[in-house]
């Protein structure tokens, strides 16, 4: 069992009440303001050490006019991916295809209308499209991990000020230019084997979307390396206020258990 707050007084198993036996003080409620005081003290020492994290998101996002710009620019090749990456014209019985190709239709008609069984055919056993169905999937593959990286990049963006900020944007960067570097190219390549062996029926060219793609992970690179080299230092919100209030209590709460004990001692109680 625990003593009692005030006098010291070692409470046993058959002390129920709420007041202590030998002094009467009401055990709950005893230095009720101090421990509501302890606990906003508790609040503002996590405030402390908590704001400078809400500092470096914030300034991640609109620290300076550069970082509004990179905050403008993560959108870009997002936005690009709904735009048509591709464009592709079939001349085939009784279903013509004539249409743009972005990640929604990727998605909604590649994806859903995809036979696995016809298309490991054409790799396998078609020496006319062997090579443009790898390139085929593989565009589609390079789609996908250049919108993951796209959609990182808006993520990851509240961490930009953290020492592993610049490297992490960078690298997110460099990998979402390669992989809609790779994808254009495989589909370009998938493009120009069709053409050659089904130019009567088939065409197809890039889109703007897939330009906008690559140029908008360019941007991102050439405005991380700026902010880099501005070294714009976080501006860190002033807590000193805070700080010192708390060393402040801290003291007071010192001196007051110290004087408590210390009146404790002089009427001869035991101090546990």
């Amino acid at each position: 069992m625990a003593n009692c707050p005030k006098c010291g007084y070692h409470l046993r198993m058959i002390d129920i009440k709420p007041t202590c036996p030998k002094c009467g003080v009401n055990l709950l409620y005893y230095n009720h303001q101090e421990r509501l005081a302890e606990d906003a003290d508790a609040a503002e020492e996590e405030h402390i050490r908590f704001q400078p994290k809400i500092d470096r998101v914030k300034f991640s996002f609109i620290g300076s006019k550069w970082h509004i710009i990179r905050l403008i620019l993560i959108f870009l090749p997002i936005g690009s991916l709904f735009l048509p990456l591709a464009h592709v014209q079939a001349a085939v019985p009784y279903n013509a295809i004539n249409s743009d190709v972005s990640i929604l239709t990727i998605v909604s008609d590649v994806l859903g209308n995809l036979n696995l069984d016809v298309i490991t055919a054409m790799i396998g056993e078609s020496k006319l499209t062997g090579t443009a169905f790898i390139c085929f999937l593989l565009a589609i593959v390079c789609v996908f991990l250049t919108a993951v990286c796209a959609l990182l990049n808006l993520f990851l963006n509240t961490l930009s000020s953290s020492p592993k900020g610049f490297k992490r944007n960078m690298t997110l960067s460099c990998l979402g230019l390669l992989f809609a570097a790779v994808g254009s190219v495989s589909f370009l390549v998938f493009n120009a084997q069709l053409t050659k062996n089904f130019g009567e029926v088939y065409s197809g060219n890039l889109g703007i979307g897939a330009i906008v793609l690559m140029v908008g992970f360019i941007l991102l690179l050439t405005i991380n390396v700026i902010i880099k080299k501005k070294n714009i230092p976080v501006k860190y919100k002033d807590v000193s206020e805070y700080v010192e209030h708390i060393e402040k209590r801290k003291q007071e709460i010192a001196e007051m258990e110290a004087a408590a004990r210390a009146a404790r001692e002089a009427e001869g109680i035991q101090v546990s």
